[in-house]
């Protein structure tokens, strides 16, 4: 048995209460953090993204941006004309 020191154990005390109330039987904080671990390694990819918000590229994804950046470079540009700007700060911060 190993000893886990909890940050926020009101957390884990208002979960016992929720899950005893629900249940309405009495359930141990080890039995809920046994279940905890279980869960995290069923949706593992689930709590990847909540430990790690940034973006992890895999290849289908790497596919997808690259497929959708070929799409929009087929797509022309017609440079704004300086003189259609009402006012000229707005020609220099737009046509810069």
């Amino acid at each position: 048995m190993s000893i886990v020191k909890i940050t926020n154990k009101q957390d884990l005390d208002e979960l016992v209460a929720k899950i005893t109330l629900r249940l309405g039987r009495k359930i141990t904080q080890q039995e809920i953090l046994d279940h905890c671990v279980r869960l995290g390694q069923d949706y593992f990819d689930e709590l990847i993204q909540i430990l790690n918000p940034i973006p992890i590229f895999d290849d289908k994804k790497l596919h997808e941006i690259m497929a959708m950046r070929k799409k929009l470079a087929k797509i022309k540009w017609y440079p704004l004309n300086r003189n259609k700007f009402i006012n000229q700060d707005d020609a220099d911060i737009y046509t810069t």
